[in-house]
Protein backbone atom coordinates (compact mmCIF):
# COMPACT_ATOMS: atom_id res chain seq x y z
CA UNK A 1 0.00 0.00 0.00
CA UNK A 2 2.69 2.51 0.54
CA UNK A 3 4.64 1.81 -3.18
CA UNK A 4 1.09 2.57 -4.27
CA UNK A 5 0.58 5.71 -2.52
CA UNK A 6 4.82 6.52 -3.13
CA UNK A 7 4.39 6.35 -6.89
CA UNK A 8 0.87 8.18 -6.95
CA UNK A 9 3.28 10.26 -5.61
CA UNK A 10 6.21 10.87 -7.32
CA UNK A 11 3.95 10.73 -10.84
CA UNK A 12 2.09 13.96 -8.89
CA UNK A 13 5.23 15.70 -8.15
CA UNK A 14 6.75 14.92 -11.92
CA UNK A 15 2.85 16.30 -13.89
CA UNK A 16 3.05 19.21 -11.35
CA UNK A 17 6.43 20.73 -12.62
CA UNK A 18 5.56 20.61 -16.29
CA UNK A 19 2.49 22.53 -15.60
CA UNK A 20 4.54 25.44 -13.81
CA UNK A 21 6.84 25.71 -16.65
CA UNK A 22 7.20 29.29 -18.17
CA UNK A 23 6.10 29.82 -21.65
CA UNK A 24 8.49 32.56 -22.80
CA UNK A 25 7.18 32.07 -26.66
CA UNK A 26 3.31 34.02 -25.42
CA UNK A 27 4.56 37.36 -24.55
CA UNK A 28 6.49 37.42 -27.87
CA UNK A 29 3.33 36.05 -30.07
CA UNK A 30 1.12 38.35 -28.02
CA UNK A 31 3.19 41.48 -28.86
CA UNK A 32 3.90 40.88 -32.54
CA UNK A 33 3.13 43.43 -34.83
CA UNK A 34 2.67 45.78 -32.25
CA UNK A 35 6.38 46.20 -31.48
CA UNK A 36 8.65 48.11 -31.89
CA UNK A 37 10.20 49.15 -35.55
CA UNK A 38 12.60 46.05 -37.03
CA UNK A 39 16.54 47.53 -36.70
CA UNK A 40 16.89 48.37 -40.24
CA UNK A 41 13.05 50.82 -39.83
CA UNK A 42 14.64 52.11 -36.58
CA UNK A 43 18.02 53.25 -38.25
CA UNK A 44 16.09 55.18 -41.16
CA UNK A 45 13.94 57.01 -38.47
CA UNK A 46 16.98 57.66 -36.54
CA UNK A 47 18.78 59.29 -39.90
CA UNK A 48 15.83 61.80 -40.04
CA UNK A 49 14.10 58.90 -42.62
CA UNK A 50 10.25 58.49 -42.92
CA UNK A 51 8.32 56.01 -41.52
CA UNK A 52 7.09 53.34 -43.81
CA UNK A 53 3.94 54.10 -45.23
CA UNK A 54 1.64 51.26 -43.90
CA UNK A 55 2.55 52.69 -40.53
CA UNK A 56 -1.32 54.33 -39.50
CA UNK A 57 -2.75 50.91 -40.96
CA UNK A 58 -1.75 48.90 -37.70
CA UNK A 59 -2.85 51.47 -35.31
CA UNK A 60 -6.51 52.09 -34.28
CA UNK A 61 -8.74 53.94 -31.41
CA UNK A 62 -7.74 51.95 -28.45
CA UNK A 63 -4.41 51.33 -29.02
CA UNK A 64 -1.40 51.93 -27.51
CA UNK A 65 0.89 54.06 -29.68
CA UNK A 66 4.38 52.20 -29.89
CA UNK A 67 7.58 54.70 -28.52
CA UNK A 68 9.56 54.75 -31.83
CA UNK A 69 6.49 56.45 -33.67
CA UNK A 70 5.99 58.51 -30.30
CA UNK A 71 9.11 60.04 -30.14
CA UNK A 72 9.43 60.27 -34.23
CA UNK A 73 6.44 62.65 -33.82
CA UNK A 74 5.92 66.28 -33.30
CA UNK A 75 3.69 67.69 -30.70
CA UNK A 76 1.51 69.73 -31.98
CA UNK A 77 -0.97 70.31 -28.83
CA UNK A 78 0.74 70.38 -25.73
CA UNK A 79 -0.51 68.38 -22.42
CA UNK A 80 -4.15 69.71 -21.36
CA UNK A 81 -5.26 69.39 -17.83
CA UNK A 82 -6.84 66.15 -18.78
CA UNK A 83 -3.45 64.46 -19.91
CA UNK A 84 -4.24 64.40 -23.29
CA UNK A 85 -1.56 65.44 -26.15
CA UNK A 86 -1.41 65.74 -29.92
CA UNK A 87 1.40 65.12 -32.22
CA UNK A 88 2.05 64.88 -35.84
CA UNK A 89 3.70 62.04 -37.48
CA UNK A 90 4.27 61.87 -41.42
CA UNK A 91 1.13 64.28 -41.85
CA UNK A 92 -1.18 62.67 -39.74
CA UNK A 93 -2.27 64.03 -36.35
CA UNK A 94 -2.82 61.34 -33.35
CA UNK A 95 -4.71 62.40 -30.08
CA UNK A 96 -3.87 60.42 -27.30
CA UNK A 97 -3.82 60.02 -23.72
CA UNK A 98 0.07 61.05 -22.62
CA UNK A 99 0.56 58.81 -19.89
CA UNK A 100 -0.48 55.63 -21.38
CA UNK A 101 -0.32 56.73 -25.18
CA UNK A 102 -3.94 55.34 -25.86
CA UNK A 103 -4.77 56.42 -28.78
CA UNK A 104 -8.12 58.57 -28.65
CA UNK A 105 -8.64 59.80 -32.69
CA UNK A 106 -6.39 59.58 -35.43
CA UNK A 107 -6.73 62.04 -38.49
CA UNK A 108 -4.75 61.95 -41.53
CA UNK A 109 -3.58 65.57 -43.39
CA UNK A 110 -4.21 65.24 -47.25
CA UNK A 111 -2.74 68.21 -49.06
Amino acid sequence: MKALISMALLGLVLCSGAAVAKNDNHDKDKNKGKGSLPPGLQKKVDNGGQLPPGWQKKYHKGDRLDDDIYRHGRVIKPIDRDGRIAIEVDDTIIHMVHDTREILSILSRYN
